[in-house]
């Protein structure tokens, strides 16, 4: 099945780097040099919290509704 989650982008002010999160996702985040570094970094990591969540018997969120210019990540 594909979940598909509404994806936040913002830069960290104090070391520059841009940092994506999936606030659907308790908010799992990652952070890279570019925002495609970024979104790469957590298109790796978002999976596993998801394994994580089925591990624990907890409900895998639903898909996030989709609404005009917003990124969205699909798992």
């Amino acid at each position: 099945m594909t979940y598909i989650y509404r994806l936040e982008v913002e830069t960290d002010h104090e070391t520059g780097d841009i940092v994506t999160s999936l606030p659907t996702l308790n908010y799992t985040a990652d952070f890279g040099g570019t925002v495609e570094e970024s979104i790469e970094r957590l298109s790796d990591l978002a999976p596993g919290f998801i394994e994580t969540l089925i591990e624990e018997g907890v409900p895998i969120p639903d898909s996030d509704p989709l609404i005009g210019n917003k990124l969205y990540l699909a798992l």
